[in-house]
């Protein structure tokens, strides 16, 4: 099997061979580069499996280039950043990065992040649940879409995920614990919040697109995804 491709991007020469001779060991096959717009031209010819991006570089910050990549990509994407700033890992997320992890780091631990991230993202569904449909809401795995009334809703990767593993999932009451190593990884290098974070947006995304679901909050318990209540009917 060929080796998974990284590119790492950060403007720090020390951290980028570190992490390239690391990765190298392991197996991986790096690409670096020191700035934002030497890594979006290789980016646009080739995508590797996953991206580890610094936020503060010298051109473009990682923001704008997650913003970018989202665009056109659902491509894993691991932030690095002396930035340890509870708002500046939200707005990673929010962007749609998929993990976040602050400066100085233990390289074993960005490989466990990269490992958990790829095992996830290469799992995916078979072929018979590709495309599900429930609460006239539509679901494809393959192109990672949802659909309702015909309308596209927008979301994020992780957005994405979460909401399918509970529209999947409707019958039952999802731990924060269990959704977070299904759609994160080990539980123990994540920080239950993130889900907490993204249910907070899916709700907001549900009222936006008039969804006839609703996310409920099982005190003690966890969240489960049930079909919206008319409560105008008479």
């Amino acid at each position: 099997m060929s080796a998974y491709t990284v590119y790492v991007v950060d403007d720090e020469k020390d951290i980028l061979e570190l992490v390239s001779e690391y990765l190298t060991q392991k197996g991986y096959a790096v690409k670096t580069f020191e700035n934002g717009e030497g890594f979006l031209e290789e980016f646009e010819k080739s995508e590797p499996d996953i991206v580890i991006l610094d936020i503060m570089l010298p051109d473009i910050d990682g923001y704008e280039i997650c913003k970018r990549i989202r665009k056109n990509s659902d491509v894993p994407i691991i932030m690095l950043s002396a930035k340890g700033e509870e708002l500046d890992k939200v707005l990673g997320l929010e962007l749609g990065s998929d993990d976040y992890i602050s400066k100085p780091f233990s390289l074993s631990e960005l490989e466990a992040r990269i490992k958990k991230i790829l095992r996830r993202v290469n799992k995916g569904p078979t072929k018979q649940d590709n495309v599900i449909e429930m609460f006239g809401i539509k679901v494809d795995f393959s192109q990672r879409n949802v659909f309702y009334n015909g309308t596209h809703i927008e979301l994020s990767p992780k957005e994405f995920e979460t909401f399918a593993l509970l529209l999947k999932e409707s019958t039952k009451v999802l731990k924060r614990s269990y959704i977070l190593e299904r759609i994160w990884g080990d539980p123990a290098l994540y920080d239950e919040r993130m889900v907490d974070d993204v249910i907070k947006r899916l709700r907001k995304k549900i009222l936006q697109y008039s969804l006839p679901v609703e996310i409920k909050t099982m005190w003690g318990l966890g969240y489960k995804l049930e079909e919206k209540k008319d409560e105008y009917k008479g």
